[in-house]
């Protein structure tokens, strides 16, 4: 899958998750402008980061941090407290974590190996020269 197309999923689902989880305790608050910064967020990923560690970094606002896949833990930056907590719950959830995950997934580059039946060994080698 097309890592854009995932991190474009992503976003809309963080952008909804912070959203219904703000709004729980004061639906009013959903029409809100305050909500929309959240129609603004990004997520990047760098699938090609030789890193040992694979990150996430998440930008709400003008205010980003970066996340480590794995453990969902912060690595850098800063979000509002409960922007971060509840990002790290989103970022725990398992459909999250794996299409993250997917970004960054293995690559596995095809080698070919040139098999050469051993009964016609010597015509190989005088063609090769």
């Amino acid at each position: 899958m097309n890592p854009r197309k995932i991190l474009d999923r992503l976003e809309d689902s963080l952008c909804h998750f912070l959203i219904g989880e703000l709004c729980k305790a004061d639906p009013a608050k959903r029409a809100s402008p305050e909500m929309y910064k959240y129609k603004g967020l990004s997520i990047t990923a760098d699938p090609k980061s030789k890193r040992q560690e694979k990150t996430v970094s998440i930008r709400i606002g003008v205010l980003e941090a970066e996340f480590k896949i794995d453990d969902c833990e912060k690595n850098a930056g800063c979000l509002a407290p409960e922007e971060e907590r509840l990002t790290k719950l989103w970022l725990a959830k398992s459909e999250n974590n794996h299409l993250l995950k997917l970004i960054y997934g293995k690559k596995t580059e095809k080698t070919e190996l040139a098999i050469i039946p051993f009964d016609l060994e010597h015509f190989y080698s005088q063609t090769e020269g």
